[in-house]
This record gives structure tokens, C-alpha cells and sequence, in this order.
């Protein structure tokens, strides 16, 4: 279903790729080509913008400027796939020494990646990510992230990048060991953290979006939070059994004691027990529950895996290449 538009070779790779996602940002991407044109252009850099399925006017937008210049590439997802699967896409096709991702919305400041770059390549880091110290973001999802990524700290069974998100810089070496890992469904700032390669926290302040509206809601937000604890971590599983103890333990004990209450005193209560015996039942039911959704997401992401579908389909590209890996995943 790929159909490549205007096959321009380039004859050396860039020293930096830069990928950029994006989803409906036709009021935000003309600032962020604006900041990328006031950059200096201290090293040989292409733009991969990925559309995850953008019905507005970004695709030409970003078009246009790939007219202009051969360093500006473009793919297009058949469909909306989501903001991990697009990344990945651009993965596949970035040719530079260094890759950097970034959003397009200007949170992630061109500026600072370009700072990222200049780390990784001086002090030989494989990874550069950016830690959010500061978010310009509602209370509510300020509390998400918090508690996001504190759990996923407690929880996960490999390293964690906390308070990190998609924006950094990456090595060769580590984009190659990435694109290697067989997962369909891809939570990169954990497989970035996972492969466990030199690596640098780079602190930022995180601007608020310079135009437009979020495309990422708080729904989507919270299936990805899922889906990374899920995806690192067996330790929900345990969930079940160190709480079927405590209730049983609970159960032992109660029974005991009322057990010594009616055999060594002679306390009689209208309808004994009721209120102990509900808030019990609610208790344990909701405990049941719970411990059933938390199986229902790892089965659910044992179902997507085994079915083994391809986590995007390339609609088109311009100014790309055939790449392997493209051909591999569409």
C-alpha cells in the first residue's frame, strides 16, 4: 500500500535525523518550521515528519516544504495507528548517525534537541533524554504524570527513565537495537530504557503548546500508561495472590474471633455480623474485579502480539528511499 512520491537520493547520510510525529497540527507546524529555519545549521540533519493519520491540512503543509528541500521527508500512515507506532515508522527510515524524536508542538524545543545532540556526541552517550523538571500542564494531568510514573518505578522489572518522555536523542547502535525488538505493541521510552545502554538525563522545562489543541487525550493517555506498566513489568500478576492472602489471612482471624466471642462471652447483637459481612463481600468483589481487569490488559496485549500484524502501514512517503525495514512492515 506504499506508494513513494518523488525519489530524491541523497548521496551521504545525515549526521542527525530528526523524527517528528504529529496528528492534525496544521496551526503549530508553521512556528515549528519557523524556529527549525532560525536554528544554525551546525551539522547535515534531516526532518522525517510521520502523519498518524492527519486530516487537516498538515500533510500538505509538511509537503510543501519537502518540495523546497530534500533534508524535509514525509511519511504518511494509512490510518491513525498512534503516537508510538508513528515514531516507530520514522525509526525505520531515519539514516542519520544520531536520531532525535520530538513532538510537534513545540513542548519539544528544536533548540534543546539540537543541546541533546551536542551531549551525546561530546561525553559518547548512547542515549540523551529529556526529565521534565517543570509542566505547563493542568493540575489533574500533572497528578497523572506524578503517580504514572512513580507506579511504573515500583512496578517495572528493568531500568526506568522516570519523569522522561518520547523527546531524545538516540545512537545508531540504539535505534538499530530498538528497530530489533520484535514487540508490535511499542512503548519507546521503555524499550529505549530497556536495552540499557550508556545513557543521560538531560533536565528541561517543558513549554507549554505553542498553538492548537492536544491530540493526545486523557483517555489516550491512560492506555499508554497501561500499556507501559503492562508491557515491563509481571508484577500486577502477583496482585491476585498477595491479596487472596491477606483475605484469607482476614477470613482465619475474624473467624477466630468471633469464634472466642461466642464461646467465652455472652455478647449477643441483633443480627450479628451484617455490617462486617457487606463491606466484606464489597471488599473482596471489587478486589476480584480489579484483579481481573489487570489480567484482561495482559491477555489483551498477549492477543495483539500472537496475531502479529504490522504496528503501521506506510500510505506514502516523499523524498525516502526504499528501506528494508520499510518493506518488512508494510
Amino acid at each position: 500500500m506504499q506508494a513513494c512520491v518523488h525519489r530524491l537520493s541523497t548521496p551521504l547520510s545525515p549526521r542527525l535525523s530528526i523524527v517528528v510525529p504529529f496528528l492534525n497540527e496544521e496551526a503549530v507546524l508553521p512556528l515549528l518550521w519557523a524556529r527549525i529555519q532560525s536554528l544554525p545549521k551546525a551539522t547535515e540533519w534531516e526532518f522525517i515528519f510521520v502523519s498518524d493519520g492527519s486530516t487537516d491540512r498538515s500533510v500538505e503543509i509538511v509537503s510543501g516544504w519537502a518540495a523546497e528541500s530534500h533534508s524535509v521527508k514525509l511519511i504518511e500512515l494509512s490510518r491513525n495507528f498512534g503516537h508510538q507506532a508513528a515514531i516507530s515508522a520514522g525509526l525505520t527510515v531515519a539514516t542519520g548517525e544520531f536520531v532525535g524524536v520530538m513532538d510537534a508542538d513545540l513542548q519539544d524545543e528544536p533548540e534543546v534537541l539540537l543541546s541533546m545532540f551536542e551531549v551525546a556526541v561530546k561525553e559518547g552517550y548512547d542515549v540523551v533524554y529529556a526529565v521534565r523538571t517543570r509542566r505547563r500542564e493542568t493540575k489533574l494531568k500533572r497528578f497523572f504524570y506524578f503517580t504514572f510514573y512513580r507506579l511504573y518505578l515500583f512496578l517495572a522489572d528493568s531500568p526506568v527513565q522516570i519523569d522522561s518522555g518520547d523527546f531524545c536523542v538516540m545512537s545508531r547502535r540504539a535505534v538499530r537495537l530498538l528497530l530489533n525488538l520484535p514487540e508490535k505493541l511499542r512503548f519507546v521510552r521503555g524499550l529505549r530504557a530497556w536495552v540499557g545502554l550508556p545513557s543521560k538525563a538531560f533536565p528541561i522545562s517543558r513549554p507549554a503548546r505553542a498553538a492548537g489543541a492536544p491530540q493526545y487525550s486523557l483517555w489516550n493517555l491512560t492506555k499508554l500508561a497501561f500499556s507501559g506498566l503492562t508491557s515491563f513489568s509481571t508484577r500486577p500478576l502477583r496482585l491476585g495472590f498477595v491479596c487472596g492472602s491477606v483475605l484469607c489471612l482476614g477470613a482465619v482471624i475474624g473467624a477466630l474471633i468471633y469464634g472466642a466471642i461466642a464461646l467465652f462471652t455472652d455478647v449477643h447483637v441483633a443480627a450479628p455480623g451484617f455490617s462486617t459481612l457487606v463491606i466484606i463481600l464489597l471488599f473482596s468483589n471489587g478486589l476480584i474485579f480489579l484483579y481481573l481487569g489487570i489480567l484482561g490488559e495482559y491477555i489483551g496485549q498477549m492477543f495483539m502480539e500472537v496475531k502479529a500484524r504490522p504496528p503501521f502501514i506506510i500510505e506514502r512517503t516523499i523524498n525516502l528511499e526504499k528501506h528494508s525495514e520499510l518493506d518488512e512492515r508494510d
